[in-house]
């Protein structure tokens, strides 16, 4: 377990965080090669899993079911770990590491980046968006000056706490950058329907590109009466942790388009199934990061690079753009124009800097 302080508080509707808290996993073979894997949480969602139960569920439970697969077969062990629990929705983070893991592991074997074994590399190069952290409207639209200097392709605005500070907030974010520069809103399912549309609809003044989880995660119904009231694209975040969530939201006509975040949506293998869904459905496809560390934000990047339906423009480059350090050796970087390349080396191409695992390593819980 390996936490590490945000350079800023992190704020949005559900709470606030000052640690990323990350469980990173290592895999080891037969044959001597050691698979690198990561997940974690910011705030506690929809599966309810923290820091402290991912470690316990990995360790006690699926570490054991694994030992002696065949890394090759990921197929076989992902379907393995979904029959341990009814359903085959729980302990989504936990499988998350250790599928980044076995990618690693195949990657390393072959000599060839994880995302040539997703299907190929279709782009090395990204752009990459950035939130703007909540404060008064004021201190909001600074930060939205600075992060387009910066050369941010987008941004998104948090909102989700009061409906007139809200609106105000995104009035002065649009006041700062300007007519045409890209922004959207992420309510993170903080309205009901009926604050949701007035609401939304005096934001749609603004110009904003995208409104992301305007309702809770289960409002299937909800979403799909926003979508109807308002011109503006409608995204699915907290709505889509399993294939199966992208095929109810495709029959109830929810959304236009979903947010893929594979550190923590059961891992790359999963999040591919959910995104060629979401394509065959004509559901646009976005990827979100939850601020990983190197591991998993080389996993993110290596998704985009294989998946040609997700935007060219990610919410993530660097664990540095949010957090006082990684334990990367030496860390993931963006370009001095806010764009990100795949990683270079195969699997991950991530090192690990031992001194900084145990500088941010919090002991073994003990139950």
């Amino acid at each position: 377990m390996v936490t590490i302080p945000y350079k800023n508080p992190y704020r949005m509707a559900p709470g606030e965080t000052r640690n990323k808290r990350q469980v990173i996993v290592f895999i080891d073979t037969d044959e001597g090669i050691t698979g690198i894997g990561e997940t974690g949480v910011t705030l506690v969602e929809r599966g309810g899993e923290t820091q402290e139960s991912i470690f316990i569920t990995i360790k006690k439970y699926f570490a054991p079911l694994i030992i002696g697969l065949d890394p090759f077969e990921i197929g076989v062990v992902i379907n393995k770990l979904e029959n341990f629990n009814q359903g085959r929705t729980g302990f989504l983070c936990a499988k998350s590491a250790i599928d980044i893991a076995l990618y690693d592991i195949m990657g390393k074997a072959l000599n060839a980046p994880a995302a040539k074994l997703l299907g190929g590399v279709f782009c090395k190069k990204f752009q990459v968006s950035r939130s703007v952290g909540v404060k008064p409207p004021k201190e909001m639209a600074a930060d939205a000056i600075r992060l387009k200097e910066q050369g941010y392709a987008m941004l998104t605005v948090k909102v989700g706490f009061d409906p007139k500070m809200d609106v105000e907030c995104v009035a002065a974010v649009r006041d700062a950058v300007g007519p045409d520069y890209p922004i959207e809103v992420d309510v993170n399912g903080a309205y009901t329907v009926e604050v949701a549309i007035p609401t939304l609809k005096k934001m749609e003044r603004y110009g904003i590109c995208a409104i992301e989880q305007p309702v809770q995660w289960w409002d299937y119904k909800g979403l799909r009466d926003v979508r109807i009231a308002l011109d503006t694209p409608i995204t699915a975040d907290e709505s889509v942790w399993t294939p199966q969530d992208v095929v109810m939201l495709a029959r109830e006509g929810a959304v236009d388009t979903i947010c893929l975040k594979p550190v923590t949506r059961g891992g790359l293998f999963l999040c591919r199934r959910m995104a060629e869904i979401a394509e065959a459905a004509g559901i646009g496809v976005l990827l979100g990061s939850k601020h990983p560390l190197s591991p998993g934000t080389s996993a993110f990047i290596n998704f985009a690079a294989a998946i040609p339906c997700v935007h060219n423009v990610i919410g993530y480059g660097s664990p540095l753009e949010r957090l006082v350090d990684d334990i990367g050796d030496p860390p993931i970087e963006m370009a001095p124009d806010c764009t990100v390349s795949l990683p270079e080396g195969p699997g991950l191409g991530v090192t690990i800097s031992e001194e900084k695992l145990q500088k941010y390593s919090i002991p073994d819980i003990v139950i």
